[in-house]
């Protein structure tokens, strides 16, 4: 039998999560954490996850941790439906998600936009450790787990018996969360202990409900507008994202059988919990080899009489010997495995050394052939840990930690194609940051964790690390030479001859207001993350005023780092005064709590820890922000909220009834506009899901940006998008799939150019291509050089756009590059 642990993901800017996969011939088992970059991480490396079953959690429940977990969820059943569908095999065995404390809150706040009823899946919240007889088993493996708290006095965590403590209600301005017995005033452990039964008991109702196709009311992909004053009992009929054969859909198409306004109800409330998860996995003990040679020798005929020697059961031959199995059958061998070890800080290193599971050294010493240590900064040379880990000299010790992991390049795809477009411009093409070195060296006897890394578990313990995996790890630029070397020919030409141009005859910077706008297209894909595109990001940089984010797809902190340096992203994170979600598909926004947790420490960190963030979004982001604040702190109290419903302009109507309506302007957008200098902020409805926008900001310097979102062309849109400076508009689909653009509710290249045109336009920018067909969008003629296609990491002034239709030629030839082309079909045909 043949065992061995990978490691996923280790801790880089596009990963910032470790993860590990322990392989068995029937089934897979995930430790570590599920962090924003998992999801494509496995993408990148190809990582099969049909056989997977189970997820073990470490660490705290948050989002470090838990950030990537509802795509990765839906990839997960993606590929086994798929495989089941292909091998017309049965139904796949349900998906089992193990970790600590709040995780069922985690999962159960996506719900007004997860819902994937063909995706069996179960949360398993552990409340008490599982250790001994309480340990978590299958047919393969034993697995304890061990929840460990801080030992600092003051921390978070559970009260112990006796105490009491003062339940603190929502603020007066939220909506009312679910009644529950005693949750109010003082309340004893016995309270807390009935509570939280209760809270439990209906967070499993939602998340059964969420994940269950017997509970779903899969309606049609029919539009369904939805009016602020007209929400009441109804429920969601939503598009499907665009995505897999229409198998792919973050959003809530087909929710459960609650209704509108139970959707947009409050969680019942949780507390954060600071008791940190860890495991030891052991495989089980099996029978050791049938010695043919020595049956033979004995006279052990072939058939079911050796089957009882196997089973343990003596035999007497014709001959009157008897044979005992051990005469012809290996000794058993033991179970051995690894240990899973997450200590966020310092603060849990007394209580993880002392635990029980550890006092029988010699049981371990034979047992846990490496430890995989998932540690906070500044603890690889923890003394404590130290001597914990000479206890051990025969283990492996695997260290993963910000500190001492190399901020290598862990999206190799995306990576080479920058390094190809900077070679083409380095003005709009920057390279791409990282780090060489770590900051800190791992202790002597220990292993750096790397990704593709890999620890033999069976037959013996061995560790290797796989080099094809990490390929950028050595060259300072990313491999630089190679990547460029591989090129076909004709490419250094079209460089040397774009450059010369460039110099000859250099692009004018255009004067107008609004040119020095800068615009970062940070992830340019559609539905899900890709090799070479990650979903939507698009940020926008007003100098000596601030910045906006127009959607915050999973992955976008990331983007940031790579795009600008861990100085320079601090820097303009800083700067995001709005955030601005255009509805609620999770490809648009599932960066945004990252994001904004990262901002509020860089803002504490910096005296400013009251100043304001602009949420500009639908009704149930807002919901979500506040069922997850339970969870954790990122920020809730200092964000300002302007509802998408509420900003609707009055020049046009409503989709369903054509009805003008107007809204009275709330006291927060007029903050907001007075602190911008905003002039006018306006949103129209969106053709493409519930509760989904169009918008228009017109800045009193007489800059006005539009942003389409997802959408069909409408002329609502047109409408308050007139005379924008600078559009930037979906272009999902070339124009050849008008069908598929019309059927999946979005807009085609062509579409979203003649968008531009039709509001007069000055300047457009497309993004949101299509990952299902990976060949490079088709540039359309743009002789006046008003229009740019969006790329990750793309950086560019609006009065600059003219320079990319010298670049077109060039661009056209990476996308061609054969092995380019032969990885993004083969990409393209793994999410068809």
């Amino acid at each position: 039998m043949k065992v061995h642990a990978t490691l996923i993901t280790a801790p880089t800017s596009d990963t910032p999560g470790t993860s590990l996969i322990v392989h068995f011939d029937d089934r897979r088992y995930i430790f570590g954490h599920i962090a924003e970059g998992t999801q494509r991480a496995c993408i990148e490396r190809k990582a099969k996850l049909t056989k997977v079953q189970d997820i073990f959690l470490t660490g705290k429940t948050e989002w470090a941790t838990t950030g990537g977990l509802v795509g990765f969820l839906l990839t997960v059943g993606d590929q086994r439906a798929e495989q089941s569908v292909a091998t017309n095999g049965p139904t796949p065995n349900p998906v089992t998600l193990h970790g600590g404390d709040n995780l069922l809150q985690t999962i159960a706040a996506t719900r007004s936009f997860v819902f994937r009823g063909a995706l069996k899946m179960r949360v398993d919240e552990i409340e008490k450790e599982m250790v001994g007889k309480g340990a978590w088993k299958d047919g393969n493996v034993t697995v304890r787990a061990l929840r460990i708290s801080p030992s600092q006095p003051g921390s978070l965590g559970s009260p112990k018996e006796g105490e009491t403590t003062t339940w603190k209600p929502a603020s007066p301005n939220s909506p009312k969360s679910p009644k529950i017995p005693g949750a109010r005033g003082k309340r004893s452990a016995k309270d807390m202990e009935d509570q939280k039964a209760e809270r439990i008991k209906q967070l499993k109702q939602v998340v059964e409900g969420m994940f269950d196709i017997q509970k779903s009311v899969n309606k049609s992909n029919e539009f369904e507008e939805t009016d602020p004053l007209n929400q009441r009992g109804k429920r969601s009929r939503t598009s499907s994202e665009e995505g897999r054969g229409g198998g792919r859909d973050y959003s809530n198409k087909g929710q459960s059988q609650m209704a509108g306004n139970d959707m947009d109800r409050p969680l019942p409330p949780s507390e954060p919990s600071n008791v940190a998860m860890s495991y030891i996995m052991v495989t089980h003990d099996h029978r050791g080899k049938f010695l043919e040679d020595k049956a033979k020798e004995l006279g052990v005929p072939f058939g079911r009489i050796r089957g009882l020697l196997t089973r343990g059961q003596s035999i007497t031959l014709e001959n009157g010997r008897t044979v005992r199995p051990h005469e012809v059958i290996e000794p058993n061998v033991a179970g051995t495995g690894i240990a899973v070890c997450d200590l966020p800080d310092e603060s849990y290193v007394e209580g993880f050394v002392s635990h029980n599971e550890w006092k029988d050294v010699k049981t371990i010493t034979e047992k846990i052939g490496a430890f995989f240590w998932i540690l906070g900064s500044g603890m690889s040379n923890n003394p404590k840990l130290a001597e914990f880990m000479k206890q051990f000299p025969e283990a492996k010790h695997i260290i993963a930690a910000e500190d001492v992991s190399t901020d290598r390049i862990a999206m190799g795809g995306a990576a080479k194609f920058a390094i190809k477009m900077n070679e083409l411009d380095p003005i709009f093409y920057p390279k791409l940051h990282s780090a060489h070195k770590p900051a800190v060296e791992v202790p002597e006897n220990t292993i750096p964790a790397e990704t593709g890394l890999v620890f033999h578990i069976k037959p013996k313990w061995e560790v290797q690390i796989r080099e094809k995996d990490n390929e950028f790890k050595r060259d300072d630029e990313f491999n630089l030479h190679n990547v460029l070397r591989n090129v076909e020919p004709e490419f250094h030409a079209i460089v040397a001859e774009t450059h010369q141009n460039l110099k000859n005859d250099p692009p004018q910077f255009e004067e107008f207001p609004g040119c020095d706008v800068e615009v970062n297209t940070l992830g340019t894909g559609s539905a899900l993350p890709g090799r070479y595109r990650n979903v939507s990001a698009t940020l926008i940089t007003i100098p000596g005023n601030c910045s906006i984010f127009l959607d915050c797809g999973e992955g976008t902190v990331g983007q940031m780092k790579r795009a600008f340096g861990i100085a320079e992203y601090e820097k303009r994170l800083l700067d995001v005064k709005v955030l601005y979600i255009s509805h609620l598909h999770a490809d648009h926004h599932l960066g945004s709590i990252d994001m904004l947790k990262k901002q509020t420490q860089l803002l504490k960190a910096s005296g400013q820890a009251n100043r304001p963030t602009y949420i500009v979004a639908p009704k149930r982001f807002w919901t979500w922000l506040q069922d997850y604040s339970s969870v954790e702190d990122f920020g809730l109290s200092r964000l300002i909220f302007l509802q998408n419903e509420y900003l609707r302009s009055s020049e046009v109507g409503s989709f369903s009834t054509g009805k003008m309506m107007e809204f009275k302007k709330p006291p927060q957008y007029m903050k907001m506009c007075e602190e911008l200098g905003i002039k006018e902020w306006v949103t129209a409805p969106a053709h493409h899901c519930q509760s989904s926008f169009t918008m228009a900001a017109t800045f009193k310097d007489g800059f006005k940006l539009a942003y389409s979102g997802d959408t069909r062309p409408t002329d609502s849109f047109t409408i308050i998008g007139k005379g924008a400076t600078l559009l930037v508009h979906e272009a999902t689909f070339d124009d050849e799939l008008i069908g598929e653009a019309v059927a999946k509710k979005h807009s085609t290249i062509g579409e979203a150019i003649q968008a531009g045109k039709d509001m007069n336009a000055r300047k457009t920018a497309l993004v949101h291509f299509s990952q299902r067909y990976p060949k490079a969008p088709a540039f359309a003629e743009n002789d006046k050089g008003d229009v740019v296609y969006g790329s990750d990491y793309m950086r560019f002034k609006v009065g600059e756009i003219n320079r990319f239709k010298r670049l077109v030629k060039g661009l056209e030839t990476i996308f061609k590059d054969p092995e380019a082309e032969e990885e993004l079909e083969a990409e393209g045909e793994a999410q068809k």
